[in-house]
Parts: structure tokens; sequence; C-alpha cells
């Protein structure tokens, strides 16, 4: 007895591309994620989303994916501005002069860091330190966990 072929289902099951975690693992291993349970909305210069237009929110987002598409390390390459500057700056300690103050609910030893949205938007949050993130460890450098969103640039006060 011969099969009978449908061309339509055998184009249609071929469009469809099946992969599995092990055809994508190193890919998906690498990108970058955030993490919003630090978030802090209640300083002086902090903004919350609540107060956020639907265009600015539809930016935010687009601009969250985009950024975790790549790893950190990725964005902490890409140049702005003057080029002097990169997407993603991690400053290691809390800055000593900053509009904001270090909220009790974020360790101590975290590597405080921004990603510029665009203008003066900034992401202010952290990464762990690479020290911590051993193979016998269950901390992740992969994550920046989200703690401010800086509308003013008031985080890392500079010498201007």
């Amino acid at each position: 007895m011969s099969k009978i072929s449908n061309s339509r289902k055998n184009r249609f099951i071929e469009s469809i591309a099946p992969s599995s975690l092990e055809d994508v693992w190193p890919d998906i291993s690498s990108r970058c994620t955030f993490n919003f349970s630090y978030f802090d909305a209640n300083q002086e210069h902090a903004t919350d989303f609540t107060k956020w237009d639907e265009e600015n929110l539809k930016r935010f987002f687009s601009k969250l994916r985009l950024y975790s598409q790549y790893p950190l390390s990725y964005w902490q390459q890409q140049a702005v501005g003057s080029h002097k500057n990169h997407v993603l700056e991690i400053y290691g300690a809390f800055p000593r002069k900053s509009g904001f103050n270090h909220p009790p609910h974020v360790p101590s030893d975290v590597d405080w860091a921004r990603f510029r949205l665009d203008g003066k938007k900034r992401l202010i949050g952290f990464t762990i330190p690479k020290s911590y993130c051993k193979v016998d460890t269950n901390f992740d450098d992969k994550t920046y966990y989200i703690v401010f969103l800086d509308l003013e640039h008031k985080f890392y006060l500079g010498k201007r």
C-alpha cells in the first residue's frame, strides 16, 4: 500500500522550525534577564511606572525586550553619547554623590549599575558580583535587578 503525500501539509510541517532547549542553549543561557523584586519608587527622585502614560510604557518595554536579547557584557561594550559611556555602566559601590539613598532592602555588597534608556532616563539597579557567581552557588551574574527608575539622571551625580 502506498502513502498518499499531501504537499501542503508537508510544507506546513517543514515551515515550523522545531527546536529544543538543547538547540538554543548557548544563546538562551547567555541572555540577560530583568528582576523587579527590589524595585523602589518611594524615594524623592524615583518614579513609579504607574505614573507613565501608554507611550512611555511602550518605549520602556521595547527597550527591555531589546536589552534582554544579549548578555549584560554586550551592553557594557556598546558605546553611546560621546562614546565615553556605554548603554550599561556597572559602578560597583553605591555612589557617594547621589540623589538617591541606598535602600535598606538591597544588600550592601552588590554592584550598582545603570542602563541608559533615552535622554536623561536611566534604569538603576544592580548585578551580583562575579566573585559570588561560582559553579557551586545559586547566584546568577546574568540578572539585572531593577531598583529605581531615574527620569532626571539623579542617581550618579557627576562633577557638573
